[in-house]
């Protein structure tokens, strides 16, 4: 029976690191620098477009994609960044602000699912850590417990993708109609980026900051080096 329900809560984990990692995270990993950074494609989207909603906060964390009032948050530490990863992320933001007016419930559903990605995983590790030192719950069921977590976690995530993926779509078709960037490369990276992203978030967001992490690290290993 264990093994069972381990085996069952094992496949959507699987295929969800799978997708993240072979659709998402390997684009986003030779994510290169764009000639602008996000202020100034941020500035010349609302310049050319207009309808554009945002504010930059100094305490955010990526779950908080939009206020309560339907406006992209913008975490103040990549205002200045030209990586087409970090660019992207905030764009999905954008996107989803743009979406707010007619699909909020859509949204507020997808943000709900995006947050328990951050809270229930490690709030059920601390947990079954606790209960198994314990002696309250057996090792197994704490596996089998935590990997439900996840895969619940998980789960939600995929179903909800669809909003961010039509968040990432109208971004895409934005900045090919504004021309926001100087180059077609530039361009084509950055909206390979946005749709990345809508792959990766099929992860919990605990793993998405340890991954975007070591992007970081690979970036700053790579300055180094040159």
């Amino acid at each position: 029976m264990k093994a069972f329900l381990i085996f069952l809560c094992a496949v959507p984990i699987a295929m969800g690191i799978l997708a993240a990692n072979i659709l998402g995270y390997r684009r986003l990993y030779q994510a290169v620098d764009l000639s602008d950074d996000l202020e100034t494609i941020l500035g010349q989207l609302r310049a050319k477009y207009g309808k554009v909603h945002y504010r930059f906060s100094k305490r955010t964390w990526s779950g908080m994609m939009i206020d309560k009032d339907g406006v992209a948050v913008i975490d103040e530490k990549f205002r200045y960044s030209t990586s087409s990863a970090d660019v992207a992320r905030q764009l999905i933001s954008l996107g989803l602000s743009g979406l707010w007016k007619d699909h909020e419930k859509l949204i507020r559903w997808r943000l709900k699912c995006v947050k328990l990605g951050y809270i229930i995983p490690p709030l059920t590790l601390m947990g079954v850590v606790f209960a198994t030192v314990v002696g309250k719950v057996p090792a197994m069921w704490g596996v089998v417990i935590l990997g439900g977590s996840l895969a619940g976690s998980m789960a939600f995530l995929w179903f909800s993708r669809a909003v961010e993926r039509e968040a990432a779509s109208q971004m895409a078709t934005l900045v090919e109609r504004t021309r926001v960037l100087p180059r077609t490369v530039e361009e084509e990276n950055l909206i390979e980026c946005i749709y990345a992203w809508t792959w990766v978030s099929l992860l919990p967001g605990i793993a998405i900051s340890f991954l975007m992490k070591k992007c970081s690290n690979k970036d700053v290993s790579g300055e180094n080096q040159s």
